[in-house]
């Protein structure tokens, strides 16, 4: 269901187009105090008294409407999490080079959390991503690739799969880095 321009993630930078997280991670200190925090806690309200707020910010970023259009619950989901990542004080929330599952790892997240972030789908995968979320922000383990998240929650599997192995391969290697580390200072 994700379109060509809605998939511009990676390409991006080769092809020296605009990064819409980077975009996006930029404007939100530019939107009012309410309407960071109504974006914050779209999720706890179930409301979409925020979509207007999600589609003001999309079109400060520059997302072009056709990508907007395509897959919005997505963009609503990246939308939160990167206002939900930049805090009260609208601090960066994307870095294209910040992995995900290093930064999970670096926030203690368990592994058994991890696995059931990779292993569901649909509405649960949406719940276990704003999961995630507010752990990474509490631990101040951020900005992270919006990417990433943004192609896992798509509907292109190969996309949400490769999105999938790449979190756990940075997990897994952020944790050998770790077991290296004490293991020669003992």
């Amino acid at each position: 269901m994700a379109s060509d321009a809605a998939a511009a993630p990676a390409e991006a930078s080769a092809k020296k187009e605009p990064d819409w997280m980077q975009s996006i991670a930029g404007q939100i200190r530019f939107l009012s105090t309410g309407d960071r925090a109504g974006l914050r806690r779209m999720d706890l309200t179930r409301s979409h008294a925020a979509d207007g707020t999600v589609i003001k910010l999309l079109t400060r970023a520059k997302v072009p409407q056709q990508a907007q259009g395509t897959g919005f619950d997505r963009w609503r989901l990246v939308t939160h999490v990167a206002a939900i990542l930049s805090g009260t004080g609208a601090t960066q929330a994307h870095a294209e080079g910040r992995r995900l599952g290093s930064a999970l790892r670096e926030a203690d997240y368990s592994e058994n959390r991890l696995l059931r972030l990779l292993a569901v789908r649909g509405e649960a995968l949406d719940d276990q991503v704003r999961r995630v979320a507010r752990v990474l922000a509490q631990k101040g383990k951020h900005p992270i690739n919006l990417w990433t998240l943004y192609h896992l929650v798509g509907s292109d599997a190969a996309k949400a799969e490769a999105a999938r192995i790449r979190i756990a391969q940075d997990y897994y290697a952020a944790a050998a880095r770790s077991e290296e580390g004490t293991s020669s200072d003992a």
